[in-house]
This record gives C-alpha cells, structure tokens and sequence, in this order.
C-alpha cells in the first residue's frame, strides 16, 4: 500500500474528533437529476461549431454544478457551462474535465446553459449530463470560538482560498502544494475546489461562488492527510491544477506562503486569515450574514508550542471561527509572511479564556511530507527564509544556485522558488558544482526564477 495513503488510512482509524472549531459543514444542497445525452457529432469543417446545448434548471438553487458521466470530448472540443443569472462561464476539455473529476465548477444561480463546441477533425464528440448540486439557503448556528470579541475584518488574500463545499480553507504553499487541515481531506477532496476572490454572501448567509476564472480543482488521489489523536497531529496537503478557462497555475498567478519550524516568542503578533463562519451581527434570517465564509482576516498574541508525543500545537489567541480549519498561522518577519502551522481548532471562549490552536511544522511527519512533496530525494534554493541556518530543507533553503546545485545528491530535485538570485551574490554566476559530474531535476512550480543577469 501506498505510504501518503495509508497515512490517511491509519489517521481515520484512530481519529478522535478535535476541537470545536474543527469541522465546519459543508454548503447546503441537494441534487437534481437532470440526465440529458448531447448525441454524436462530428466536425468536418474548417471551424469550431455550436453543436448542442440545453437549459439545466434547478429551482430556487443559490448555486449550481452541474455533473457529467460518459464524455468525448476528442482532441478541441470542449463544454461551455454558462450562468443564466450572470453570464459567466466555465470551460471543460478533455483533459481538464479529468482534472475536475466529471464536474463543472460552481455557478452563481439555478439556470445554467450547456453548450457542446466540437473543433474541426473531432469525430464522435458527445457528453452525458447526469444531474446538478444544486446550492441551498445558509441555516444554522455555531459556536463561537472568538477570543472576547470578534476583531475579524474583510480582506483579500489570494494566497489563501476556499474550499468549495468542503467547509474549509486551504492554502498555497512554495513547494507548489495546497495545506489545510486533516479533518478538512481526510474523506478525499472528492469534487471540492480551490477559489479565490470570493463574493460576499447573501443577506441570510448563502454563499456565492468565485467567478469561474478564480476557481482551481484540487486533484483527487493526490491528498495525504494525518488525524492521528487530537490537536497537534491534523494536517492535510495536496496537489491543485490549472483554472480550467485561463490556463493559470495558482500559485503563479496569485502567489504563495513560505513555512517555518521557528517558533516565535510568546506574545508575537500572529495573523489568521480564512473563510470562517459569521453570524455576529445577525442576518436576514437571523443566523449567518453576508460575512458568512467569505475571507476576514484577525490578529492575536501568540501562546507557545506544546509537544505531547507526537501532537505538536502552537496556541494563539486569534480570532477564528467553523470553516477557519486549514488557515496558514501567519508569522510575519520583515516584509515576509511565514506559516508556522495550519489552525485546527477552536478553544477560545467570548470571556476571555482559553486559546485556538493548530499543527506545527514541527510534527514530524508534516515535516517529512511537506519537504519530500516533489519528491524524496529534493532541496530548495530560495531568496527568503526564517532562519540563518541553510540545509537545504524547505524550512532551511539554500540561498545561492552554486550551493543549491552542490548539495543536491545525484539524481535528486532541487527546487527553484519564485525569485532572483543575482550576479552580486557569490555563488549564481561562474561554473556551478566544480569538480561535479551529476544529474538533478530542476523544478519551478510557483513562478519564475532568475539566476545571474
């Protein structure tokens, strides 16, 4: 059996459940079937044709996806998935209707348009639609897990995204992974995706979803996740692909968070930033408002680290609520932002008492899983780091290309973080590995890097 895997197998045997703000629910709905068959087509022609499409309609529905099951999509034709409420569209070829799992993203309404676009030279394009998830009005109330008072304010951070469906955030970090909370994958990501830029909610708390070209799938068979005891040992990682209409890769276009082992001193000033629930003030309906899982962001005083076997919690007071669960715990050193784990749990109570809490970094196997993610044999050159000390590891990268390339063992991957590393500093100009004769893999999965001139 597979390692990653049975990480997740062993995590769901013996998991007990963590704290109050562990798990939040997923987004009301309800499916509709819908089965409609685009029958065959074929394009001898010079350009691509509108050749089928039909009206899906859920009633009242906030949101719709819409889910396929057969399809042939040949090597251009691809699904035109259009909002009857706001004309926005989404996109799916061949390939990244794999990347999708058979689903469309999420569009803002209950009317949406199919279209079927079969490129010239396709032959024997059809697909098969088989019913919506339709989305529900927001109902309910939490607990709170505020720390005397909410200080959370509205913000926009597109390095920390939403998790369609799943009740959760997640993140993107710079080995070109998505973090969140073990509890949050630990079923698999299944059809939850990746947005940013969200909409506010409605009045009573319903939420809305990101335009199509700020939606990313999560991969499915990709996740590895831990929930092994309690706090401290609930963590969750996996891979995320394109936007499917841009061609975008996330943490290019929207950026990415380093992480640290380092531990701040007590009292720092730390920052959570998630897609929590909000019910304070009250909406329309009595319940959630227009904040309701949309991004805010709060800060506190750190509380420490605790270890506990193989649990090892950091404790903060920092305002987060249900759907926090997956938020990077921000560090902020200099003009950097650095993660030192991903918030869990929820232990803060409106008089003043107790702390949330997450996973560190320092949790051994986080540690091994996040720095082995591209592969075993990897090191990190990076421009940035928490620390002066320089292994080679994601927390403790390398700071010059010479170096990087000497300290990665033959045949390993070396990871090339966003950046510049120029002429000016020793070690990225001249001949590199002297005296070496190895092959490594060079990676750059969160953006472009420049070495030398």
């Amino acid at each position: 059996m597979n390692t990653r895997r049975l990480l997740g197998a062993l995590a769901l045997a013996a998991w007990l459940a963590p704290g109050a703000n562990a798990r939040a629910d997923a987004f009301p709905s309800h499916w509709v079937d819908l089965p409609n068959h685009s029958g065959l087509h074929f394009n001898f022609g010079l350009e691509t044709n509108l050749a089928w499409s039909v009206i899906l309609d859920a009633p009242d529905a906030t949101w719709a996806r819409v889910e396929f099951s057969d399809c042939e999509l040949g090597a251009g034709s691809y699904v035109l998935l259009i909002s009857e409420a706001n004309q926005r569209s989404h996109r799916l070829t061949s390939v990244t209707m794999q990347h999708w799992r058979k689903f469309s993203g999420a569009l803002k309404g209950g009317r949406v348009r199919a279209e079927l676009h079969v490129a010239p030279g396709d032959l024997g394009v059809f697909v098969n639609i088989t019913r919506v998830l339709a989305g529900e009005r927001a109902t309910g109330f939490v607990p709170a897990t505020l720390c005397d008072g909410d200080s959370r304010v509205n913000t926009r951070d597109d390095r920390i995204g939403r998790m369609f469906g799943g009740g959760c955030t997640a993140w993107l970090i710079n080995n070109g992974a998505v973090l969140s909370a073990g509890h949050c994958v630990d079923g698999g990501i299944g059809g939850s995706f990746f947005e940013v830029n969200v909409p506010a909610s409605d009045a009573n708390g319903s939420v809305n979803p990101a335009d199509p070209d700020d939606q990313f799938p999560m991969i499915g068979g990709s996740e590895v996740w831990e929930l092994i005891g309690s706090t401290g040992r609930d963590w969750g990682i996996c891979n995320i692909g394109p936007n499917s209409n841009t061609g975008e890769r996330a943490h290019v276009g929207r950026g990415f968070i380093r992480i640290t082992q380092s531990v701040p001193p007590d009292d720092t000033t730390l920052r959570i930033t998630g897609y929590g629930n909000d019910d304070t003030p009250a909406g329309s309906s009595g319940s959630f408002n227009n904040d309701h899982r949309t991004e805010q962001t709060s800060t506190g005083p750190y509380q420490g680290e605790t270890t506990s076997g193989a649990q090892v919690t950091h404790s903060y007071r920092v305002d987060t609520e249900p759907a926090n669960s997956g938020s990077p715990i921000l560090w902020r050193i200099g003009a950097v932002d650095f993660s030192i784990g991903i918030h869990t749990d929820g232990g803060c109570s409106t008089g003043g008492a107790g702390a949330n809490a997450g996973t560190s970094f320092n949790q051994p196997n986080l540690a091994t899983t996040v720095n082995t993610w591209p592969a075993a044999s990897v090191r990190y050159l990076d421009t940035a780091s928490a620390t002066a000390a320089v292994t080679g590891s994601i927390f403790r990268p390398y700071r010059n290309f010479d170096a990087a390339y000497t300290g990665t063992p033959n045949g390993g991957t070396l990871v090339l973080v966003a950046g510049s590393y120029p002429e000016v500093t020793a070690g990225n100009t001249g001949t590199f590995g002297s005296g070496q004769t190895k092959s490594i893999t060079l990676r750059a999965p969160v953006g472009p890097v420049t070495i030398g001139n």
